[in-house]
């Protein structure tokens, strides 16, 4: 029985796309043991994964835009965090019990990369979100203006090495943007320049269970109108303008609007979304078979189980990388997007008229629905996850730090 660590960036969008890939590989009796912040300890253990936590708290993003600056700031603090206590906590945890293979997420990197060479085992990146090759980098687009912060983690980096008695150069693979093996959980048809991602990258599709419990326990109301189901997703939710917007926007009745608005904002009695059906948070899965557009901030989670129900998109984006979902959903003819200066009622409304009514848009989502499920979804994750595992490259390859390799 062989064991895998999971290291992931303490977001819902990190971390919930694994989930599915580590029940297949429980069920195919490994063990997995995740090092993930405390919030995220009930779902793991629900899929039969043990877990390393430890706690952390980050802003929640503020009411306006987030810039590449932002994200940086966050990248920076959150590598500090793994330099003074992710790191020790996980190296303690499993001084005993050296994981077989270790997969992590580019936020990852420094401590996964690490304790693997450490313990002299192999690497696999996981991408829940688009992929980085040498002809496609998701950083450059996301750290846009964040060259300062960057900068910072470089040295940051850099100095740790020079403390344990490293070589300088041996800080440019440890912040490889991508691993010689590399597990994307989207399709490559979503992938930007898809065609150039060779043997190193493995596109599953997905990370949805196929069964997908729960869709039937939520009833549409009879007599309504279509069902668009819109969200901001798990992260940010503080946007009461954007959900005064919706409200005003299907004022009519004509459509029957699910809107989730995250924990505590739930509207007072008598507000102006009372005609809507507003709930904190409910499974997706359970509205989506019934929803004839789906209306979010881009971010991929949200994307690509809108597509995997064969529904088409409007896009709001609230950061770098979802502007960038945004454009390839436009692109590939899923959807539409509007900008937050486009952003407004009319305009709201008659794009989600658009979206839902055109039937090229439902044609290429339906064409890139199928493409998710040939892909093979988790089940093939898993797969590819247990021919990591039978490689076992020794132990010098790994510790010689030729694990990673990557662009900058």
């Amino acid at each position: 029985m062989s064991h895998v660590a999971i290291f992931m960036f303490p977001g819902f969008g990190h971390v919930n796309p694994t989930l599915e890939l580590s029940r297949h590989l429980v069920a195919a009796g490994h063990r997995v043991t995740y090092v993930v912040e405390e919030q995220h300890t009930a779902s793991v253990t629900a899929v039969g994964a043990r877990v390393v936590d430890y706690p952390w708290r980050r802003d929640g993003g503020g009411h306006g835009a987030v810039s590449g600056e932002d994200i940086g700031a966050l990248g920076l603090a959150f590598l500090r965090e793994s330099i003074a206590v992710i790191l020790p906590r996980a190296l303690a945890a499993f001084e005993t019990d050296v994981p077989d293979l270790v997969l992590y997420d580019l936020e990852s990197f420094f401590t996964a990369r690490t304790a693997a060479r450490r313990w002299g085992r192999p690497t696999g990146q996981l991408f829940p979100y688009v992929a980085t090759n040498e002809h496609f980098s998701l950083a450059l687009a996301v750290f846009d203006g964040a060259g300062e912060h960057v900068q910072q983690c470089i040295d940051l980096v850099a100095a740790q090495l020079a403390a344990e008695g490293r070589e300088p150069d041996e800080v440019w693979p440890l912040l490889a943007n991508f691993d010689r093996r590399n597990l994307a959980l989207l399709p490559r048809e979503f992938q930007p320049r898809g065609e150039t991602f060779d043997s190193r990258y493995t596109f599953v599709g997905h990370s949805f269970a196929t069964d997908q419990p729960g869709t039937g326990s939520w009833v549409r109301p009879a007599g309504t109108g279509p069902v668009a189901l819109i969200t901001l997703g798990t992260e940010v939710n503080d946007r009461p303008e954007f959900f005064r917007t919706c409200g005003t926007a299907f004022a009519d009745g004509r459509w029957h609007v699910v809107l989730t608005v995250g924990p505590g904002n739930l509207p007072a009695t008598g507000s102006d979304l009372a005609h809507l059906e507003v709930h904190e948070w409910l499974p997706f899965r359970a509205v989506l078979p019934h929803a004839a557009v789906v209306v979010c901030h881009g971010g991929m989670g949200s994307v690509l189980e809108a597509l995997f129900f064969g529904r088409p998109l409007v896009i709001v984006p609230h950061t770098p990388e979802q502007t960038l979902n945004g454009a390839r959903v436009v692109e590939l003819g899923l959807g539409r997007v509007l900008s937050r200066a486009e952003f407004g009622a009319e305009r709201l409304r008659a794009t989600v008229e658009e979206v839902a009514t055109d039937p090229r848009i439902r044609d290429r989502v339906a064409r890139m629905r199928e493409a998710m499920l040939a892909a093979g979804g988790p089940a093939r994750a898993a797969e590819v996850v247990e021919g990591w595992l039978r490689e076992r490259p020794d132990a010098a390859w790994a510790r010689s730090g030729h694990g990673v390799e990557g662009v900058h």
